[in-house]
């Protein structure tokens, strides 16, 4: 069965799992996945929940444009606040991982983690514009009114 002990990691073997987890020169680091695909992936999320959002609170079934007693406007601010708040937290989570790759000389290794975080920096500022910025078609446009 699995054990304790880190296969491959980089001079992380002897470590407990937990923090094997969050060496940034491990393989499986989460600090560098999560920095590199937690913003696409919040995106994607916000993305595909302004649309239901929109979609549900407007359909003809609906008496009044509100989601369980709120505005669709305060539905889709408070998703754009979770997942920018998500996209700047992977964001962080890169930055302190490529902070402690700049500490260190260990080869390819390295460079593959050091890319990796830059990577997750530049995504992260990248996919935290696009998420705010998809905010504001919802606060100018009207709610539920057809296209002339």
């Amino acid at each position: 069965m699995w054990t304790d002990r880190a296969v491959g990691a980089h001079g992380a073997e002897g470590l407990p799992a937990r923090r094997r987890a969050m060496d940034p020169r491990n393989t499986r680091s989460f600090p560098l996945w999560f920095g590199l695909l937690g913003p696409p992936a919040a995106w994607g999320m916000h993305l595909v929940l302004g649309d239901m959002i929109y979609e549900i609170g407007c359909a003809p079934g609906m008496r009044r444009h509100e989601i369980l007693g709120q505005s669709l406007h305060l539905w889709a601010f408070l998703m754009t606040v979770v997942l920018a708040a998500v996209t700047a937290s992977a964001g962080v989570f890169a930055f302190r991982a490529w902070r402690q790759l700049r500490q260190l000389r260990d080869g390819t290794s390295l460079d593959r983690a050091t890319a990796m975080a830059i990577a997750g920096i530049g995504s992260s500022g990248l996919y935290l514009l696009i998420i705010v910025f998809g905010l504001f078609p919802s606060l100018i446009l009207r709610v539920c009114t057809p296209s002339p």
